[in-house]
């Protein structure tokens, strides 16, 4: 089984439902479980054709009015993108997109992939609701892969047998972690006046996106010093919110 107990890859308005049955194949033939499909009423026919064989995971997939909704019930999700955009700096490799999810094995038990629409991928929007994005290196601009062929290049990427015993913890998940981690980098931004406008912001959470779980432990521990400094060079009757926790 993945080192994530449960791995989910969210499609966003598929076009064509012969991508959602091929995308259903490339899940099964690489031993993920879970298709969460947004904004796709009704699977058609086509799909159960293309799947060949993969038509449970058609059945058990999981149908969202929007893709915030299903981001809610994971604890880290990463985007894909064809081409680079303005909300984010950082583009992990497939490879790292791999380690990012492997490596919070003791503080992400939920994670999501999320593919977006044939035709234009995911809005701005959409991308923001992500905690980091991952992009495939093409030989050239175009033509594209589409959506099924990338679903299975992650598939097989995030299977890789070998990474089972690579990234092996018998530490139990603690979910509240990266959420806390979120939260401590979050409040020491904005304790020392960077706003969530300003490039820094956004490269510090892009890089707290590709932390491990020994490097945010270790972050945390960082932060949580600066906290203590800063709340003693705070003068008394001051805003006083800045502790770690969600709000």
């Amino acid at each position: 089984s993945l080192v994530v107990d449960q791995e989910h890859q969210p499609v966003v308005e598929p076009a064509r439902a012969e991508n959602i049955g091929a995308a259903a194949r490339a899940l099964k033939t690489m031993g993920h479980r879970q298709l969460w499909l947004v904004n796709t009423p009704r699977i058609e026919d086509p799909a159960h054709w293309v799947a060949h064989q993969s038509g449970d995971i058609l059945e058990q997939a999981r149908h969202f009015a929007h893709l915030s909704e299903a981001l809610a019930e994971v604890d880290f999700s990463i985007a894909t993108s064809a081409r680079r955009r303005l909300e984010h700096d950082h583009y992990l490799s497939p490879t790292g997109c791999r380690d990012a999810l492997y490596g919070k094995s003791a503080s992400v038990r939920r994670a999501a992939l999320v593919f977006g629409r044939e035709s234009s991928g995911l809005t701005g929007e959409e991308l923001s609701l992500c905690d980091t994005v991952t992009s495939l290196p093409l030989a050239v601009a175009q033509p594209s892969l589409n959506l099924a062929q990338a679903v299975m290049l992650y598939a097989w990427e995030l299977r890789n047998p070998s990474l089972q015993n690579e990234h092996k913890t018998t530490t139990e998940t603690d979910t509240t972690r990266w959420q806390t981690a979120q939260h401590l980098l979050a409040d020491t931004l904005t304790s020392l006046r960077v706003s969530s406008d300003e490039n820094l912001f956004q490269w510090a959470n892009e890089a707290l996106a590709v932390c491990n779980d020994r490097d945010l432990g270790m972050l945390m521990t960082l932060l949580r010093r600066v906290q203590q400094r800063c709340d003693r060079d705070t003068p008394a009757g001051l805003d006083n919110t800045f502790r770690g926790e969600p709000h």
